[in-house]
């Protein structure tokens, strides 16, 4: 699929709504593991190198595309995962007497953890602490090779599968360590920030900073939130096909399950939420594709409203494939429904950042917001459109605030008021919903192309790496 360019790496930036849409189809054919190969191959790896590489490095993706070459983005990791926000421990340090760089991983904990892809991937882009003369600058990415011509691990580079899963056993997710892998110049990222003359250059007015890196990982949540109302779509499809033929003994007679109230209601409601939040994405999408074309990063009303997407596409997924499971009778539990694959949307709700930390990030966001525009603006607010959500937020800080700096009593406060946190999260949630401009996908209503997921796999597929193709 790489090799065949029916996908640029490079139509992020230069046709985004291409970019989006073959999420959509390809979840009209299944929300599975290849569908996770595929955002972590065009959007995490090669969409770094598209938004935080120099013009050369750019360029290699032509070759690393017409030679097809796999690869995966090294950015969690073991104590850092999606429960946990962006921490990153992993370092690579400047040698100014080789003039390399030696990634390195301190201990387990910085492991790269659950890295998919990581196990067959060639390539990779890992995120790791820039060390300079022994002074941190933070975060930056690199560009490495994963394994040699002969699909060997290069010196210094640790592998191990994290095992078999529940769903999505098509896909290798993988455990990483590096042990000081000396790295070229030439590996960092090189478009906001660079080495020179052994000292740490900003290349642009546009500082390197976590909003930055996390540019992919924004593109990721909404090619996800996408994903999953397609395929919640065509799950939906499918089986209201199958309820129409499906003939059942009523109080009057023979009855299609299709005309069973609770269903056809479950059928109705579904249709309305899948709708309103597709409208919405569509919407968010508009607003980023700008970004995307013009390499801007998005404002933070911007940045709010795709962490919106991700968490309710994905809720709303699970909440209406739940509710049609349980209406459906012996139908949710056959293979080839689409039901085999409802797995997947838990594994939507916690890539590219979990739900729980997005709505932890929206509420400490507007706390901040709070507190920068004083007294003046909340009692503005108060008197606005959307008072109940500004009085949420200066209740909170009030209950916040005793904790000053104490990193400890700020997190005993936080544990103590947790619902009115993530309470505070819905708020900001409905407002963008309710608020924001609305569009239609390209393509049109979801069109059901399900191809049934395989029932096992390959238990020897490791041994077999590198092996010639039959």
């Amino acid at each position: 699929l790489v090799k065949s360019n029916l996908l640029s790496f490079t139509d992020m930036r230069d046709a985004p709504e291409k970019f989006f849409l073959a999420h959509r189809l390809l979840a009209t054919v299944g929300l599975g593991g290849f569908g996770v190969r595929f955002t972590v191959q065009f959007n995490l790896f090669a969409g770094s190198i598209v938004g935080l590489g120099g013009p050369e490095q750019v360029a290699s993706l032509r070759d690393i595309q017409a030679a097809g070459q796999l690869g995966c983005f090294l950015l969690t990791e073991a104590q850092a995962g999606v429960l946990s926000g962006l921490i990153v421990e992993t370092t690579c340090e400047w040698d100014a007497g080789t003039q390399e760089f030696v990634l390195h991983t301190p201990s387990d904990k910085a492991a790269k953890n659950w890295i998919s892809q990581g196990y067959t991937a060639e390539r990779g882009v890992v995120i790791a602490d820039l060390v300079i003369g022994g002074e941190s600058h933070g975060p930056h990415a690199f560009l490495l090779s994963m394994r040699d011509a002969e699909g060997q691990l290069l010196p210094g580079i640790t592998v191990e599968d994290m095992g078999t899963k529940t769903v999505a056993n098509d896909l290798d997710n993988a455990r990483v360590w590096f042990d000081k892998v000396r790295l070229p110049k030439e590996a960092m990222l090189n478009k906001f920030a660079d080495v020179r003359e052994d000292a740490y250059v900003q290349t642009t007015d546009e500082r390197m900073r976590i909003e930055v890196i996390g540019q992919r990982l924004l593109t990721g949540r909404l090619a996800i939130a996408e994903a999953a109302l397609a395929s919640c779509s065509v799950l939906h499809l499918r089986t209201e096909q199958y309820a129409r033929g499906k003939v059942c003994n009523g109080l009057a007679g023979e009855v299609r399950l299709s005309e069973m109230p609770q269903l056809k209601a479950v059928f109705r409601e579904s249709e309305a939420a899948l709708d309103e939040m597709a409208a919405f994405t569509a919407g968010v999408e508009q607003r980023l594709n700008s970004c995307l074309r013009a390499g801007t990063i998005p404002d933070a009303d911007l940045v709010d409203a795709i962490a919106v997407a991700k968490i309710r596409c994905i809720d709303v997924a699970l909440e209406r494939a739940h509710a049609l499971r349980k209406e459906v009778g012996s139908y949710a539990l056959m293979h080839a429904t689409g039901f085999e694959l409802v797995d997947m949307l838990l594994c939507c709700k916690f890539a590219e950042g979990d739900s729980r930390i997005l709505q932890q990030k929206l509420t400490r966001d507007r706390l901040k917001a709070l507190q920068k525009g004083g007294a003046a603006a909340a009692l503005s607010g108060l008197l606005g459109e959307h008072r109940a959500e500004v009085f949420a937020a200066a209740n909170l800080a009030r209950k916040l605030q005793p904790a000053g700096r104490d990193v400890a009593k700020l997190a005993a406060a936080m544990d103590e008021h947790w619902r009115e946190i993530y309470d505070l999260a819905e708020m900001i949630a409905e407002r963008h919903i309710r608020t924001g401009p609305r569009a239609a996908f390209v393509e049109g209503p979801s069109v059901e192309r399900l191809t049934p997921a395989a029932t096992g796999f390959d238990a020897d597929w490791k041994g077999k790496l590198g092996a010639p193709v039959a």
